[in-house]
């Protein structure tokens, strides 16, 4: 593409973003007058390219930056039946999923091992968007029962390596030596797969920046797939990856997202007085309100409760909210809006 053509893209995505913000796409990118409006922009503008890319407040516009290696710890799939949360699920499928918190404690503190291990440290935990387990991928192809090998991928910031974003593919079921480049995870007989895409280093987060992080995944048949991480503080990082690896785009209809243990089915362990509430938008193929499913695939956990969760109000796309508290919970639920 030549860079004449790139930028009337940037310029056109710029444009687009700002018309779901409710400001004149003929203003530009200058009518983005908040760091608020600008994290939500700038989640639509794509990537360049392949890499990895920041990009800082006011700019509608990514620039390439170095990428790193993610470590080959693991985000673990849980056990089936053993997955507690909430997760929104579509009738079509979900080319954008979209995870903040909204109605975070003002006090809040968390503490967690790194990668399940050692002493508790303060903030040291995951966000995850992750997608459901899905059937028909044609990386199962090499597996000793295609029909029966599962893929799933992981939109992940991990507390890692002084903070780290990237996405974890796994192949679910594979009972066969894993494909090159991919690491063996064994468990009860069962042999899975997993590996990762290149990551992209961000500034170690605390449990108060829950209030204002965005973290927005995406996927694209034929193209790449796009993990991006944007503060309230008017930072945002990028990542991509092949959809080819897994196949995501044609298959992704359920995304669960929340806060979690840093990797290896540890847990975040938040403070006394604790509220939060996940909140998923999505785009798709559907601009129906998403089914809200009683189901969690991660294996990391936190320590709050699901608890009663207020309906929502006017939303810009499909969206689905759950409040969890180390607090009184009531009566576990979720709430969706179109």
């Amino acid at each position: 593409m030549s860079k004449r053509n790139w930028l009337a893209l940037v310029a056109s995505a710029s444009a687009i973003s700002l018309t779901l913000l409710g400001v004149s796409a003929a203003a530009g990118a200058s009518a983005v007058k908040t760091k608020t409006q600008w994290q939500a922009a700038i989640a639509q503008v794509p990537a360049p390219g392949t890499g990895c890319y920041n990009a800082s407040y006011p700019k509608l516009q990514w620039h390439a930056v170095k990428c790193v290696t993610a470590p080959k710890w693991r985000l673990a799939p849980s056990t089936v039946g053993n997955g507690v949360d909430y997760s929104a699920k579509v009738s079509g499928t979900i080319s954008t999923a979209t995870g903040t918190f909204k109605s975070v404690s003002s006090n809040i503190s968390e503490k967690g091992q790194v990668d399940d291990q050692g002493p508790k440290v303060a903030n040291a935990f995951s966000l995850q968007l992750n997608t459901e387990f899905f059937s028909g991928s044609p990386a199962c192809s090499g597996s000793s029962d295609p029909s029966g090998c599962m893929a799933w991928q992981q939109f992940v910031y991990a507390y890692d390596e002084g903070g780290l974003i990237f996405m974890q593919y796994w192949l679910i079921d594979y009972d066969a030596t894993c494909p090159a480049g991919w690491t063996t995870y064994t468990v009860d007989s069962t042999t899975d797969c997993y590996t990762n895409s290149e990551a992209a280093g961000v500034t170690h987060l605390t449990a108060k920046n829950l209030a204002s992080v965005q973290v927005t995944g995406s996927a694209a048949t034929g193209g790449n797939d796009e993990l991006s991480l944007a503060l309230g503080t008017g930072k945002a990082t990028l990542v991509t990856g092949p959809d080819s690896m897994v196949d995501l785009a044609p298959n992704w209809n359920t995304t669960e997202w929340g806060v979690f243990g840093d990797a290896g089915g540890g847990e975040a362990y938040f403070g006394s007085a604790n509220t939060l509430e996940a909140q998923t938008a999505l785009k798709g193929t559907s601009p129906a309100a998403p089914k809200c499913v009683k189901e969690g695939f991660t294996g990391e956990t936190n320590n709050l409760k699901l608890a009663s969760t207020p309906a929502l109000g006017s939303e810009p796309s499909p969206t689905m909210a759950s409040r969890q508290t180390d607090g009184s919970a009531g009566t576990a639920s979720c709430a969706v809006k179109a």
